[in-house]
């Protein structure tokens, strides 16, 4: 349905360099962005809705300084849990860092309400302040916010140093903290000892600790605990020690603040919410009155699309599909395997779920390692938090396809009946992308890109060479089924000749976009969003295809305030309507470009808030059209929504900020729009790690 009604009104609403867009590239199948294109002009989806989480950090702010008698708030927002004011006492030296931890260097503990410069014959409290970084200062790296004692008081062994804030709050009740701390570390709470331990405690270290964890199925909490805020100000006091002699010299923590309990939240145009298993990049993809998404590492989830109730959910992990010759060869292992699948497909509880899918791994690298332990590259390895294994299935409206990223593809009817489930193999498991469904081919990336047949799983062709990211791009030009990989190079989709190679391929990294196909002529954003390549196919003939290609230099601002050079990347792939090209950078910079002159027609920072670490990309989703509107997402749950055109106007800026109990300090704010929105009708699908979401109107 969706597909059909985004057809009605392409030849209406689209032009592609000025020539109608009368049709998408593939009619008859559903996959990445909808139809591959992100146009959804027969829709007719809300502009305006939010979940706005109304729990005990709702307003909390937080300030050094000591509050002045009757003051009602200040300092900046304890935004994501971070407390980014504080005050500073010490070196205070001990004999053992360890062993003199729960001596009073300062008397009076429970009773301190410092302001800055106060000591009284002791070291005086010192102001650190955590800065907020710019965007492309964040983007990259693997540094948690630390409180980095060591910076005010200096870097020695066995002493300890004292750090305080007050913190205000409007809503009193209880919150959950966790922290990671590099030595000892003592908290207060109005006077009253909420955590202490001695010793180091580093559970996720780092941004790339959350890949390590996933990557070994494995979930290590760092150290938390509760705590009730009153009404008003309280006093949050730490001490924290420094290094024994002998080990390295650092005197920090990591703390995040997060709401305990069951969070109130202010909703609108929010029609309901399901958990999932599992988190992923992917889109769901709606086939007549349901959903078909994937959770990693490895399901495959139908919903109703009406009401989000699962209907069917479906393994499809390296047992499943060599389940026959693992229990010939295995019978006794095989045993203790059903019983661990049947409780995984019958949760959604991902802590749970990881548990149960070790035990299952680890049974089966000990029957066979050489076969079921994979190998993985060192970068997919360090960034399988963001990546995953997870792609947005594809469907002919009679049946759904799937595949994961370590080399399993599997077809489905849409009543969750396997058809078949095929595993293919690797030196070593590597970045992957979504599939194309074409020609009765389903086209896969995995150790070079692959056809299997649709109807059998066979596989028909292999080019061992060729890679890409995002995802495949399926089309029929020239009455020529064609697939185009990220870089924009054309294969045809029968026995996987080159059609046309992009001359402007040059070894390095271009961006992690994939490209969008209207007609007959494809865009492949280039060098982040620099350039825009423009190909059009409509004359091309043969087996060696030359179509006429414009390169479009977009005016983008590649230079920090300090002048250094900036990467403007994109993982946004284009949208191209009424002779516009639409895409949006990294850091939420959303551009517009006349494809007839080739002149930008603005830049203009759309005003995200957006995460960035080693593993999240602030701004991931691609824009998108829904019915008159453009949709356009961070990965923090807000979208704003756009008027297309020659000049940008903003409709709305909507919100949804659910909460989750993360089990590490970092931010509590559920990850959300990797992918971008999917529309049907009057309602809108958004995918967080968590939850899927619908929105309508109500």
């Amino acid at each position: 349905m969706t597909t059909r009604i985004a057809l009605m009104g392409l030849a209406v609403l689209c032009l592609a360099s000025g020539m109608a867009a009368a049709e998408a590239p593939v009619p008859e199948t559903v996959g990445y962005r909808g139809n591959w294109t992100g146009l959804y002009p027969g829709a007719d989806p809300p502009v305006r809705w939010g979940r706005i989480a109304r729990g005990v950090l709702a307003g909390m702010t937080c300030q050094a300084a000591r509050p002045a008698q009757g003051a009602a708030g200040g300092g900046p927002p304890v935004k994501d849990g971070l407390v980014r004011q504080w005050l500073v006492a010490g070196p205070f030296p001990v004999a053992d860092s360890v062993k003199d931890f729960d001596g009073r260097q300062i008397p009076g503990e429970t009773g301190l309400t410092p302001d800055e410069g106060e000591g009284a014959g002791r070291p005086a409290w010192q102001r650190l302040d955590i800065p907020r970084t710019p965007d492309y200062e964040r983007w990259g790296t693997t540094a948690l916010d630390w409180v980095d004692l060591g910076e005010v008081v200096g870097h020695g062994t066995n002493q300890v140093a004292y750090a305080h804030t007050y913190l205000y709050c409007e809503r009193p009740g209880d919150v959950r903290a966790a922290a990671d701390h590099a030595y000892g570390l003592k908290v207060w709470l109005n006077g009253e000892v909420v955590y202490a331990e001695p010793r180091r405690v580093v559970n996720l270290g780092s941004y790339v600790g959350i890949s390590r964890q996933a990557r070994d199925l494995v979930l290590t909490p760092s150290p938390a605990w509760r705590m009730t805020m009153k009404r008003g100000w309280n006093r949050l006091l730490v001490k924290c020690a420094g290094a024994r002699t002998g080990e390295p010299t650092t005197q920090k923590f990591a703390l995040r603040l997060m709401d305990a309990g069951p969070v109130p939240y202010d909703e609108r145009n929010v029609l309901w919410k399901t958990p999932l298993p599992g988190r992923s990049n992917a889109s769901p993809v709606v086939v007549g009155n349901r959903l078909f998404l994937t959770a990693e590492p490895d399901e495959l989830l139908c919903l109703d699309k009406e009401t989000g109730r699962i209907l069917w959910r479906r393994l499809n992990g390296l047992y499943e599909a060599t389940a026959g010759e693992f229990r010939s060869a295995h019978p006794t292992v095989a045993e203790q395997i059903a019983p661990l699948t049947g409780r995984l497909a019958g949760t959604t509880e991902p802590v749970k779920g990881l548990e149960l899918r070790r035990r299952i791994h680890d049974l089966l690298v000990g029957a066979d390692r050489n076969t079921y332990e994979l190998k993985w590259d060192g970068h997919l390895a360090a960034h399988f938090g963001i990546v995953g294994f997870t792609t947005t299935a594809v469907s002919d409206g009679r049946h759904v396809y799937a595949f994961f990223g370590y080399g399993v593809a599997a077809c489905y009817d849409l009543d969750g009946n396997l058809r078949w489930i095929r595993r293919m193999k690797a030196a070593k498991v590597r970045y992957s992308c979504s599939p194309a469904l074409i020609g009765g081919r389903l086209i896969c990336v995995f150790d070079g890109m692959r056809a299997l047949d649709a109807h059998t799983g066979e596989v028909l062709w292999r080019l061992p060479d060729v890679a890409s990211i995002a995802s495949l791009i399926p089309a029929r030009i020239r009455d020529t089924d064609v697939v185009s990989t990220r870089d924009g190079c054309i294969f045809r989709a029968s026995d996987g000749r080159p059609l046309w190679e992009n001359p402007h391929v040059r070894t390095g990294d271009t961006g992690w976009a994939a490209p969008l196909i209207l007609g007959n002529v494809l865009y492949v954003p280039w060098y982040g969003v620099c350039n825009l390549i423009v190909a059009d196919f409509s004359d091309v003939e043969g087996d060696v295809w030359k179509p006429k290609v414009r390169v479009i230099e977009v005016n983008a601002d590649h230079r920090r305030p300090n002048g250094e050079w900036l990467d403007r990347s994109t993982a946004s792939s284009p949208l191209v309507c009424d002779g516009i090209y639409y895409n949006i950078d990294q850091y939420g910079v959303f551009y517009a470009v006349d494809l007839e002159t080739g002149k930008t027609l603005y830049r203009e920072d759309v005003g995200f808030d957006e995460l960035h670490h080693y593993n999240a990309i602030g701004v991931c989703a691609s824009p998108t059209l829904g019915g008159r509107h453009i949709y356009v997402m961070d990965n923090q749950g807000v979208c704003v929504v756009l008027e297309p055109g020659r000049v940008l106007k903003r409709v709305a800026v909507n919100r949804i900020e659910t909460v989750l109990a993360r089990p590490w300090p970092i931010g509590p704010q559920e990850i959300l729009a990797n992918a971008a929105p999917v529309f049907d009708g009057g309602h809108i699908y958004v995918r967080g790690e968590r939850y899927l979401y619908c929105i309508g109107h109500k």
